[in-house]
């Protein structure tokens, strides 16, 4: 189990109360920004031009601040560690053999599966690389996550994700983040993996997904592997799978889909959660003479990362609760 270090001086309830309170801010927002948008051609069209001119300009404001990293803001998961009861499987021995890889100059490519409805993995997981996974100097190895392009522009949501050193997950953008010695956060089953989530069903979306594969043949960081068990069983949703909207979704790159929690409100549900580290994939960097990696070695790497987080479910399964559960990969 993970401790919340800065919010130890607090009692338990409190820490419960904040937690919930927090957690519950943040999955609200899904749908406040949307009925935020909305509003503003319902009241054109309702005669109230001086509303509708008010809500689109506080919407334009509250996007076009520019995006500032906020340290402290990574703390924000510590406070869900009790309600969700957050437990990992690293040893010290392993923080210890990390710490070594970076001081040798190793850059790193976290990805976690799954999605999720909401990202509420991605947050705590900035807590707690923050508070755990450090170098040899007792630094964080925290680095920079890569967000949809959508998320870029929805207030709010933007302005956390800021704080998180998130930043837009274009090619470019990313490949400069590694070639600058951080290292990288990503859900790489993005919108896709959103309509796959189901309470009780651990699937991922990966059997098409190879930019980051490429990103770390020319940039020879090392893929690690993070499954995060109980993710999906945060919150039930309305549409799932190949529906016509989950297409148009990840069409538009634009996530629609109706979700809801405890007493059917946007409150997840306390589902346990598990973090389960895999070993970071050797370091490779592409032969090819132009650095851009050839389709072989793409597809290598993209065969060893697919066994390597299917060897990390099997291997926690059992002390994540669920011991017959198998790993869809889609």
């Amino acid at each position: 189990r993970v401790e919340a270090a800065p919010f130890n001086r607090w009692s338990p309830r409190v820490r419960r109360v904040m937690g919930w309170l927090s957690v519950t801010a943040l999955c609200v927002t899904f749908y406040v920004i949307p009925l935020w948008l909305a509003a503003i051609p319902y009241a054109a069209y309702r005669g109230r031009p001086r509303v509708a001119t008010l809500l689109a300009a506080t919407y334009v404001l509250a996007i076009a601040h520019p995006l500032r990293e906020w340290p402290r803001a990574r703390t924000i998961g510590q406070l869900w560690y009790e309600i969700f009861d957050v437990r990992h499987n690293v040893t010290p021995q392993h923080f210890d053999e990390i710490a070594a890889m970076a001081a040798a100059g190793d850059r790193f490519i976290l990805c976690m599966h799954p999605h999720g409805i909401i990202p509420i993995g991605a947050i705590l997981w900035c807590a707690f690389c923050q508070q755990y996974v450090l170098d040899d100097k007792s630094e964080s190895l925290y680095g920079f996550g890569g967000m949809a392009w959508v998320i870029c522009r929805l207030p709010v949501l933007r302005t956390l994700l800021g704080w998180l050193n998130g930043r837009s997950a274009s090619y470019e953008n990313l490949r400069r983040g590694l070639a600058a010695g951080q290292n990288l956060y990503m859900l790489p089953g993005g919108l896709a993996e959103i309509f796959e989530a189901a309470r009780g069903r651990d699937v991922i979306v990966w059997k098409r997904r190879r930019g980051l594969c490429k990103l770390a043949l020319a940039t020879g960081a090392r893929l690690v592997p993070l499954y995060c068990f109980g993710h999906n069983d945060l919150f039930d949703q309305l549409l799932t799978g190949d529906s016509r909207v989950a297409k148009w979704s990840r069409r538009l790159q634009i996530s629609f889909t109706f979700f809801w929690g405890q007493c059917g409100l946007p409150i997840p549900y306390a589902a346990d959660v598990v973090i389960a580290f895999g070993a970071p994939l050797p370091r490779r960097v592409t032969a090819s003479e132009d650095g851009r990696p050839t389709r072989a070695e793409v597809d290598a790497l993209h065969a060893d990362f697919e066994r390597a987080i299917t060897r990390v479910f099997d291997s926690v399964k059992a002390a994540a609760g669920r011991p017959h559960a198998t790993l869809l990969v889609k």
